[in-house]
């Protein structure tokens, strides 16, 4: 994944947004191709990447729910590289969680890092790299791209994730929830299928997530970052490394590593 996006970046000269999205005043439409789509070609999937008909919005349902059939290849094949090898329930359907319905996407287990991310404020723009509709160059990354965040693990016993895109976001056509049993039980928008943040927590859907997200804890939320690994979660670095992350991680320290251009300064023993 790290070199696809690198791939991408050396082809368009930024990273790819987290998703590609149509937004108006006060109003977050999607519905949005994923990250994952967008680097295929750099992942030897030129092939798939060719059957996306990107004319239409992914799994768009105007008219006579042409963009769900055109991109039906696109919206069911399972790719391992977007599934963690020990991690539960790698094939679809998607589970949106709290007893709500199931949709029709591959799911993934990585998600891009929008670091903080508002969703009450339109366009929605996060501190982190991959977020809707960026397109953010490695200059921009003045954190530096060893410390900052780019892709980051969710297992499905916290909530589920996609790759290929999303039907819509907010709250249409439906939330996406924290799994029955987690400890903390809250809903967040249909955006967050696709990337996680560091925060905030004021603008969720329904429940109440007591501070921003850090990898693997109890009151994540949703639109947080989760592995099976013990001790924390394995995250792509914008540098293209790989890096596993300490479970124990402070909030502000992880906050730090997902902005892009915070000018924190973090010492190795931190993370």
């Amino acid at each position: 994944m790290g070199l696809g996006l690198h791939g991408y970046h050396d082809v368009w000269h930024s990273f790819p947004p987290a998703y590609l999205t149509r937004q108006s005043t006060g109003l977050e439409l999607g519905t949005g191709w994923a990250w994952g789509t967008l680097i295929l070609p750099y992942l030897e999937q030129k092939p798939l990447y060719d059957a996306a008909n990107f004319d239409l919005g992914f799994g768009e349902v105007s008219g006579p729910l042409l963009g769900l059939r055109e991109n039906k290849t696109v919206r069911l094949v399972s790719l391992s590289m977007f599934l963690c090898p020990s991690a539960e329930g790698g094939e679809g359907p998607i589970d949106l969680g709290a007893g709500s319905s199931r949709v029709a996407i591959s799911p993934g287990q990585y998600i891009a890092s929008a670091g903080w991310l508002d969703t009450s404020k339109t366009p929605v723009k996060g501190a982190g790299v991959l977020y809707p509709n960026s397109r953010v160059a490695i200059a921009a990354v003045s954190d530096g791209t060893s410390t900052t965040l780019m892709i980051g693990e969710r297992s499905r016993n916290l909530a589920d994730a996609s790759w290929p895109g999303s039907f819509g976001s907010l709250a249409d056509p439906a939330p996406l929830c924290t799994k029955p049993g987690r400890p903390t039980q809250s809903c967040v928008g249909m955006m967050f299928l696709l990337m996680g943040r560091s925060g905030p927590s004021s603008d969720i859907v329904s429940g109440s997530i007591p501070g921003g997200n850090t990898p693997n804890a109890p009151g994540s939320g949703a639109d947080g970052f989760a592995s099976l690994h013990p001790g924390g979660c394995q995250f792509l670095l914008a540098d293209g490394s790989v890096r596993f992350m300490r479970d124990a991680v402070a909030p502000t320290v992880f906050q730090a590593l997902a902005s892009r251009a915070g000018g924190e300064i973090l010492g190795a023993d931190q993370y």
